[in-house]
């Protein structure tokens, strides 16, 4: 075993520094996105001008892998610099949605954030509330709060959650207010859920996120080829295909990743450059619709149901598949893991909050005598894929 490793270790890489191809890292030049930039400036600037005066709400929508959360990082770090330069203390935290995912862990972050050593300890989700407001007050400082996927922050925790959350410095009267809020999502749709004061001003102060093209793919892999490889691995050839075959669904998550798993073809047999072949490769191994990380977010039972989905679809052959049939083989499948299964309301829950993360998809369709059901079929995604992933993280608990 120590001399396989040895060997491997001894052998060269073509990987420069392998962790700029990952979906984590922000690049200081973030290519294509600079107009976006401009317009949080524009909305947020208030907190530099005339700190405490206004607390401000924008709303940055777009597909998965159009630089938001990337854009809104960057912008965070770079604004928050420009405030310490003014002497004003500006803190900005990121918080994702799909792992904190309640208020109380949200404010968790927050708090732990701001106060260096905070200890886990039994308080309430008010009450962590108020350490934030009473904290930012105390060292006169200003936070600039993004909730990424809040969406699925709203589905968890109800429209009151983050209306609780962005009215909360509000409710400091005759203070400054030191609260504000970037809310990044897929969409739209949680809008009407709020209150009309809210909705007004995210309407007004909204940002989208357009798919990328071929071109700008180009550039946004051009930028990352010369931080994560050695010179003359990955030629510009190579490089276009990738941005052709991602720029179908403009998402660069998925082009970083086609590089990544090529590159990482030719690493493992030796190869100091990247060939087309290796780029068919990693095109056959992957699919651009759902992502291991979604499918990681996912709480058991939406898992289950996602299951059930996958092998109701793979039993019948078809499009689509009633919603009865997936309860059915949902309700066997809980038995199989020998978990309580739920009731149809959080059933109908469960794949609401797939359909709203882009997992699946739904229709309503009319059904002898007078009736009406919904129809639930998969985004194009290999069931034999999903099936494998589903029962490997299931079996992981």
């Amino acid at each position: 075993m120590s001399k396989i490793i040895e060997e491997e270790l001894f052998k060269r890489t073509i990987f420069k520094d392998e962790s700029k191809l990952s979906t984590d890292y922000v690049p200081q030049n973030l290519v294509h996105r600079e107009n976006e930039i401009r317009q949080l400036l524009n909305y947020l600037r208030c907190m530099i001008d005339a700190p405490g005066n206004i607390t401000q709400k924008v709303l940055i929508v777009g597909p998965v892998g159009t630089g938001k959360t990337a854009t809104s990082k960057l912008f965070g770090s770079s604004f928050s610099d420009a405030a310490r330069r003014r002497n004003i203390k500006l803190r900005y935290i990121h918080v994702n949605c799909h792992k904190d995912r309640t208020p109380f862990l949200i404010l968790m972050k927050v708090v732990k954030t701001l106060i260096d050593g905070f200890p886990d300890r039994g308080l309430s989700t008010q009450e962590l509330l108020n350490i934030v407001c009473e904290r930012l007050e105390e060292e006169d400082e200003y936070l600039l709060l993004t909730l990424d996927e809040v969406d699925y922050f709203i589905r968890v925790g109800g429209e009151s959650s983050l209306y609780d959350l962005l009215r909360a410095s509000e409710e400091y009267l005759n203070k400054k207010q030191r609260m504000s809020f970037i809310l990044i999502a897929r969409d739209q749709f949680f809008i009407p859920l709020l209150d009309r004061s809210t909705q007004s001003v995210l309407m007004r102060n909204i940002i989208r996120f357009k798919p990328y093209t071929a071109e700008q793919l180009r550039d946004i892999l051009m930028e990352r080829v010369k931080e994560a490889f050695y010179e003359n691995t990955v030629s510009n050839e190579i490089i276009w295909s990738i941005a052709e075959i991602a720029a179908k669904t403009g998402d660069a998550r998925y082009a970083l990743e086609l590089l990544w798993r090529a590159a990482k073809t030719a690493d493992m047999e030796g190869r100091r450059i990247v060939t087309i072949d290796d780029v068919r490769i990693a095109v056959s191994t992957i699919h651009p619709s759902i992502r291991e990380e979604e499918i990681d977010a996912l709480s058991t039972h939406e898992k289950l149901v996602l299951l059930a989905i996958t092998r109701c679809l793979k039993k019948t052959d078809q499009q689509y598949v009633n919603i009865g049939e997936v309860e059915k083989m949902y309700r066997m499948i809980c038995e199989e893991y020998r978990v309580e299964a739920r009731a149809h309301t959080k059933i109908w829950e469960y794949i609401q909050n797939l359909k709203n993360a882009g997992l699946i998809y739904t229709k309503i369709v009319n059904v002898e005598p007078k009736g009406r059901t919904t129809q639930i079929s998969l985004v194009e995604t290999p069931l034999e894929f999903l099936e494998k992933e589903l029962l490997k993280r299931l079996e992981e608990g």
